[in-house]
């Protein structure tokens, strides 16, 4: 096919110029059709209706111009918050930790690092089991376990191990919280060494005290003795064959020293109360307080107290003291009673995680001013002439209730008799 000219695919299909400009007419025609009728339809619109859809239209752009001020102040507020948590949470003054169930570091804050005297970037992704002292891998372990297992605030105390080998008494409070990648525990470290070290020189001094009430006691009540001795001699020997202020003296004498020697037993009793303690045990608490009763069956005879009681909780107490403080706070009631028949209602009932014992009678009352200084070691409201007593009871009750980890505390007014109330901590929840 000689002098045939080629052609490429391209201008095989390129449409023929009359046919291309044919199109191109048509389009323009129908676009200017378009236009006259958006024209129009445009130029049948009221000029009201325009003006107030321009208006609408600049309204609404001003909103949206004023939604995104504020949604820039609100992240400039964002970011600031969070600068300031951030600056909160690293120079906090105890440790923040996040691990996961297996115990690796996830965060930490710079007083965290700090306590281990490494830094935060080290400590990221390693065990926090590697920075305990030998020998607490198990307590940390089941710690850990127990926050996972019961969604809740739980606390042990654990010794740590510092960059420089040195250890610290530390204090972990944990609890969970969930995310979308899955629970994870916080934990707040308090370094208590010292802490620790008053605790230990408390309970030195508490047993150097003890020892020398004891020891004072002792020496004291030997000579208490001999005084005794030899005042009833005279008693015996001269009473009523001298005149009437020396039989007085003699009686004055032999009053002071029973008191001082019911004083110095109180004092010994009070001193020694929080180390005789024993292991807390179920004990029943209206068994308790039906010994006490026996124990006062005396003086409730002579004063002709009506007492009465609900049923008791069981509580984890040692069952002697807890004896002896329904014992002291009965004695109270029948000491400060008045001309009226008296009545003794004890009871109890359950608030919060707590046991709430109340004693309540009909005797002569308290002042509310007075109703804290009662409870003070020697305080005493009356004379010894009007009532008997070392001043040592109720102080001898708050330190039982402390010692059992509760408060106790009275309402009352004068003449309107008094409710004494005390608290132990709820642990067992069966009854008698």
């Amino acid at each position: 096919m000689a002098g045939e000219k080629l052609t490429s695919k391209s201008e095989m299909n390129r449409p023929e110029p009359k046919k291309n400009d044919a199109y191109l007419a048509e389009l323009r025609r129908k676009s200017e059709e378009k236009l006259k009728r958006i024209e129009n339809e445009l130029s049948a619109i009221p000029d009201e209706s325009v003006k107030k859809l321009v208006h609408e239209l600049n309204v609404h752009q001003m909103e949206l111009e004023m939604q995104n001020e504020e949604l820039r102040s609100a992240q400039e507020a964002l970011e600031k918050s969070r600068s300031k948590f951030s600056y909160l949470y690293d120079f906090a003054p105890i440790g923040y930790f996040t691990c996961d169930h297996k115990g690796v570091i996830l965060e930490i804050n710079l007083t965290g690092a700090g306590q281990l005297g490494y830094e935060r970037t080290i400590l990221i992704g390693r065990p926090f089991a590697l920075y305990l002292q030998s020998g607490e891998m198990q307590a940390f372990l089941s710690h850990l376990k127990k926050v996972f297992e019961t969604g809740s605030k739980q606390s042990c105390e654990l010794k740590l191990k510092r960059k420089n080998g040195s250890h610290f008494d530390a204090r972990l409070e944990s609890t969970i919280s969930v995310y979308d990648k899955g629970a994870q525990c916080l934990t707040a470290v308090m370094d208590i060494t010292q802490l620790k070290e008053a605790e230990d020189k408390l309970k030195l001094s508490n047993a150097e005290l003890e020892q020398f009430a004891y020891a004072a006691s002792h020496d004291m009540r030997e000579p208490l003795r001999t005084i005794a001795g030899f005042v009833k001699l005279l008693e015996k020997r001269y009473k009523g064959r001298l005149d009437e202020r020396a039989d007085e003296y003699i009686n004055f004498a032999i009053d002071s020293v029973a008191r001082l020697d019911m004083l110095l037993s109180d004092l010994v009793e009070f001193s020694r109360l929080e180390t005789k303690t024993k292991k807390f045990e179920p004990v029943s608490a209206s068994a308790a307080l039906e010994r006490a009763i026996f124990d006062l069956h005396t003086a409730i005879e002579e004063s002709y107290a009506e007492i009465t009681y609900d049923l008791l909780p069981i509580v984890v107490a040692n069952e002697s003291q807890i004896t002896r403080l329904f014992q002291n706070l009965i004695s109270n009631s029948i000491k400060f009673r008045s001309d009226k028949k008296l009545r003794i209602h004890i009871s109890a009932e359950k608030k919060g995680n707590e046991w709430v014992f109340s004693i309540r009678d009909n005797g002569i009352g308290i002042d509310p001013k007075f109703a804290e200084r009662i409870f003070v070691v020697f305080q005493r409201l009356h004379t010894k002439q009007e009532y008997e007593g070392s001043g040592m009871g109720l102080a001898l009750c708050k330190k039982i209730v402390e010692v059992h980890g509760g408060r106790i505390w009275v309402e009352s007014e004068l003449r309107k008799g008094s409710t004494f109330y005390f608290t132990l901590p709820f642990e067992v929840a069966s009854k008698d």
